[in-house]
């Protein structure tokens, strides 16, 4: 591209010469260019000011570049991402960490690397730099490359993850955590990534581990000492650290029954019931307390249940699905909780959902039945009962 040949090119081709690409050309030529869009009546700045964003999986948005830097002044949620798309088309992804943001960096649709930044307002500087075409590599500092990290940690539960990120973060160790958005888990689960061959991170992870483990012997071990009020208090500080374990639920919920707790182990036990049946495909260690084999746990069900109804598929009443000791069990505990809170919703969106996955229709039918009485608006009953109606 020379002075003389200016008119054979349009004005987006001047305007990235005197922009992205203008460390590839001596100061005399960016002058050429600059007097040759200011005779156009071109403003580089104004030129660029169209930029999109795109928040986490939803489609990307056209705005300015003060309204980008304005979305991006939001409060971001936990490992939710928010892209910035500049006007020649490279992208900086930001995702929200326990303590940092990072920025995962993409020339054209090609990954180039990643770093992290420490508060918003140099995140603000930082976008609004690459945004307007500025020079913001300088504030990268330290580069990683994401695709040599390998996975310590996938769950679904949030709350574990966090446990665990709480204590990667306490050790000043790199790491992030992708949602299914990013890693494309196919079951729905976070993925903790850390730097590959990082021994100390696989340390924390095992110091974590072991405390938990510690603390279930702890529980039998009050069990076994009739020590009830030691053993509740176990489990509920086993249930907060949100493992995705139905036995600690299943267990919590005992205890709080047996404490006359009766809402709250109505909780616990959909929760463990939510787990179970959940996860199906997974196999979970389940030792209960004794005998054979929040609210959270309500929508993991009906998530499941609702995307099992098809329009053109009839549920079979006389093939019921088979499933574990333990799942019985949670049941009939629902069931015992539900003769004392008969108006309980959440057990008894936990009954029907059971029943539902389970192909026991009429029981499923029952159910919710049962809570269109109680809550005529309820879509999930409502949806249930008119695909069963065949409406």
């Amino acid at each position: 591209m020379q002075p003389d040949d200016f008119a054979a090119y349009h004005d987006e081709d001047l305007v990235r010469a005197l922009t992205l690409e203008r460390a590839n050309y001596q100061a005399p030529y960016l002058a050429s260019v600059a007097a040759e869009l200011a005779r156009r009546n071109v403003d580089p700045q104004a030129f660029i000011d169209q930029v999109e964003v795109r928040y986490h999986a939803d489609a990307p948005a056209t705005c300015t570049i003060a309204q980008a830097l304005a979305k991006a002044s939001e409060e971001l949620p936990l490992w939710h991402l928010l892209a910035f798309i500049h006007y020649f088309g490279d992208t900086l992804v930001v995702q929200r960490e326990l303590r940092s943001y990072l920025v995962n960096v993409y020339r054209g649709e090609e990954y180039a690397f990643s770093f992290f930044v420490a508060e918003g307002q140099s995140l603000q500087d930082l976008l609004r730099r690459f945004l307007t075409l500025a020079d913001w590599d300088h504030l990268a500092g330290t580069t990683y490359q994401l695709d040599s990290w390998h996975p310590l940690l996938r769950t679904r539960s949030p709350r574990y993850m966090q446990k665990i990120a709480t204590a990667l973060a306490d050790e000043g160790l790199p790491f992030t955590v992708q949602t299914p958005v990013l890693s494309h888990d196919p079951r729905g689960q976070l993925t903790l990534l850390v730097p590959d061959n990082d021994p100390a991170a696989s340390a924390v992870l095992h110091k974590v581990e072991d405390h938990l483990s510690s603390l279930r012997d702890q529980a039998t071990a009050a069990f076994a000492a009739n020590d009830r009020d030691r053993e509740l208090a176990i489990y509920a500080e086993l249930a907060t650290c949100g493992l995705n374990n139905p036995a600690i639920y299943y267990n919590l919920g005992s205890a709080l029954a047996e404490a006359g707790r009766y809402a709250e182990a109505a909780t616990a036990f959909v929760e463990a019931a939510s787990l179970s049946l959940t996860a199906l495909d997974v196999q979970v260690p389940f030792q209960s307390r004794r005998g054979p084999g929040g609210l959270g746990g309500t929508f993991g069900m009906v998530g499941t249940l609702i995307s099992s109804l098809k329009p053109d598929e009839k549920t079979p009443t006389d093939d019921q699905r088979e499933v574990p000791d333990y799942i019985e069990d949670i049941e009939l505990q629902l069931a015992q909780l539900l003769k004392r809170l008969p108006q309980n919703l959440n057990i008894l969106h936990a009954l029907a959902a059971s029943a539902a996955i389970r192909h026991d229709v009429p029981r499923a039918r029952e159910h919710y039945r049962q809570i269109i009485e109680i809550n005529p608006a309820d879509e999930t009953a409502k949806h249930y009962l008119a695909e069963q109606a065949g409406e």
